[in-house]
């Protein structure tokens, strides 16, 4: 383990040989620039960086606010909105630019949308498919995936394995909002480790994800396993999923929040650090194709969808919310090969050489 500094960023780095990729680190953002506390959600969207930060509001809605934040590409602020209850899911629709902040996780959960042309908010409530039978009193909405027109949510805290944990929204952006159970807590698929047939009960849904491949990731956190949803809604729908493990081959220290699948060779992986307060962006190249990453516990690292096994990128941290932007998405040039590798030498010695004779 050697300890890497960048820009006045401290953080564990673990040298791992089984993976070309190259990572480093800088400070993006902070809450104590914007009043906030707490980031969680990062989305990228409106070529803008959208972070929540929750400022301690209760995830059922009983006090507190969130503070929503659009940031330029370069950290900028362009726009902040203070919004009721805990945003523990942001999401940018791609087909209208609208950004969904989905509120209060855990019950009574709502939902605000923000248009990014006009900085207007619209709420919405949800309808009897949802605070039916009082199950809106402990249970709510956690994320939302844009998928081929359908809107697709996970929903936590099921008491049962008949409770659904992944729903589509059926009305569309209208009060009220009605959902319909596409996955059940108690379900069956391919153990991706084995490679068998196998059932698994997901007791506390988290967040969601649609993968390159169309595939939805959904997050098991303190089951600290990963579902993937192949073909969700349809009626060929099928399950597969994989338990995180260590390097030791145990099952990992920690529960896991968000998923990371890279659609390019290289661009910026971005990290909201809770317990810190800290957004950090991450420069990446040599990424393979199909490689996954995810934040589980104290770590960041990459996940082997063959094993399980979780190899440690960065430590010391408390990551949440994880984004990748490719640089074209991010709108910036790709930083020259050779650039990066002289930066990632400098940064690993922490030393900065100056031309002999040099003032």
């Amino acid at each position: 383990m050697r300890a890497v500094l960048v820009g006045a960023v401290s953080l564990s780095v673990l040298t791992n040989t089984a993976n070309a990729a190259s990572f480093t680190t800088q400070v993006f953002a902070t809450g104590a620039a914007v009043g906030g506390t707490s980031p969680d959600s990062v989305e990228f969207g409106d070529g803008s960086l959208w972070i929540s930060y929750q400022n301690g509001a209760d995830t059922t809605g009983a006090s507190g606010s969130s503070t929503v934040v659009r940031y330029s590409p370069s950290g900028a602020v362009l726009n902040t909105w203070s919004i009721a209850g805990n945003v523990d899911g942001l999401r940018v629709d791609p087909s209208t630019g609208l950004v969904w902040a989905m509120q209060n996780n855990d019950g009574n959960s709502a939902l605000t949308v923000i248009n990014p042309v006009t900085n207007a908010t619209t709420a919405y409530s949800y309808g009897s498919s949802y605070t039916g039978n009082g199950n809106s009193a402990g249970r709510g909405f956690d994320d939302i995936v844009f998928r081929n027109g359908q809107m697709v949510l996970s929903e936590t805290n099921p008491s049962a394995s008949t409770d659904p944990i992944v729903l589509r929204l059926t009305t569309g952006l209208s009060s009220p909002l009605q959902v319909a159970g596409i996955l059940n807590s108690g379900l069956t698929g391919v153990n991706l480790a084995t490679g068998k047939p196998g059932s698994i009960t997901i007791t506390d849904p988290d967040s969601l994800i649609q993968t390159p491949s169309g595939d939805l990731a959904l997050t098991g956190e303190a089951d600290q396993t990963i579902v993937f949803i192949h073909n969700p809604g349809a009626a060929n729908q099928t399950q597969s999923f994989i338990s995180l493990l260590g390097t030791d081959g145990k099952t990992i220290s920690g529960k896991p929040d968000d998923t990371v699948y890279p659609t390019d060779k290289q661009g910026f992986i971005y990290l909201a650090d809770t317990g810190a307060n800290i957004v950090y962006k991450l420069t990446a190249t040599g990424l393979a194709p199909g490689s996954v990453y995810v934040d589980v516990g104290s770590e960041f690292g990459s996940l082997d969808l063959s094993t399980g096994i979780v190899t440690p990128i960065f430590t010391g941290m408390s990551p949440h919310g994880a984004q990748f932007v490719s640089f074209e998405d991010a709108g910036v040039p790709e930083p020259a090969p050779v650039a990066l590798m002289m930066l990632g030498m400098l940064v690993g010695a922490g030393i900065v050489y100056r031309k002999a004779g040099q003032a």
